[in-house]
């Protein structure tokens, strides 16, 4: 039998015991029910755009830990730089959740940039599934508009997918990377 003393150690010691850290393990992430979807946003916009598609998925079962958003300046890079960019972003994302693959939902402008990920850019392995929505894969006549002072816009023109070619089974010929075309030739910048 204990005295009141020694009942009041051991439940002091008891206490201490279950309130003590854990000792350091490496962490495991835990096996999601779904797979990752990354987000990537369109021309002229951020990571804040899906606010209500990430709520429409929160809704179907989705945890937050599930939903990432790429964000990137469409007005500093062309798609093969952001590309890699979201090829990096992708691997973390993989590697915070233990995934092997990833879902990518993406929308205008995001839409050429994933797409460059997926087909050139080693994505093709990390990507299970691949949603554009509204993505201008074929060109968009608006982005003339803007194509003289921003490449983004350029990446969007009709038949111009690159900065530096086309996607294949374009139609339409680009000169090579650092040229520019004047009437029939070609002239290095």
């Amino acid at each position: 039998m204990l005295t009141s003393r020694q009942g009041a150690a051991a439940a002091a010691a008891l206490c201490a015991a279950l309130l003590a850290p854990a000792p350091a393990r490496a962490a495991v992430p835990a096996p999601s029910p779904h797979r990752p979807v990354v987000l990537v946003h369109g021309y002229n916009a951020d990571p804040g755009v899906w606010g209500p598609l990430r709520a429409h998925l929160r809704a179907a079962g989705y945890a937050d830990s599930e939903l990432f958003s790429f964000g990137y300046d469409t007005h500093r890079s062309v798609n093969e730089v952001l590309a890699g960019r979201l090829g990096a972003y992708v691997e973390e994302v993989r590697r915070a959740t233990g995934a092997d693959r990833v879902d990518v939902v993406s929308h205008s402008f995001g839409s050429l940039v994933s797409r460059w990920y997926v087909k050139f850019g080693g994505g093709e392995g990390a990507v299970d599934r691949w949603v554009s929505l509204a993505g201008p894969n074929r060109g968009t006549t608006t982005a003339w508009a803007c194509a003289l002072w921003d490449q983004a816009c350029r990446d969007m023109t009709p038949g111009v997918r690159t900065s530096c070619g086309t996607w294949p089974g374009a139609t339409r010929r680009r000169a090579p990377c650092g040229t520019r075309r004047s009437g029939r030739s070609a002239t290095r910048r």
